[in-house]
């Protein structure tokens, strides 16, 4: 790649070692607010999945469309987590699957 192409490629890689700690900080704030709004203490592999699945969409969600949606993306998905995992609870069909 030469110097100049070596630099950049380090630069991107940074920048993706970035947003995969980011959305691993994002992935626990959703898991935490759920847990808290749906009275679950602890996560089991289902909630966890389920967390995993949302916090894509909700990635996927606020780059389709940005700031406009931003507070309308995250509300959806911390509600949509917290209803699957009292659904979970009370032994509702899964909607995850």
């Amino acid at each position: 790649m030469g110097d100049a192409g070596d630099r950049q490629f380090a630069l991107v890689l940074s920048l993706a070692r970035m947003l995969l700690a980011t959305r691993g900080q994002f992935a626990l704030a959703l898991r935490d607010l759920s847990l808290a709004r749906s009275g679950c203490e602890s996560p089991n592999a289902f909630t966890l999945r389920i967390i995993e699945q949302k916090t894509d969409e909700a990635i996927y969600a606020l780059g389709r469309g940005g700031s406009a949606m931003l507070e309308e993306t995250l509300r959806r998905a911390i509600d949509d987590i917290a209803k699957e995992i009292a659904m979970e609870r009370n032994g509702a069909p899964r909607l995850a699957d």
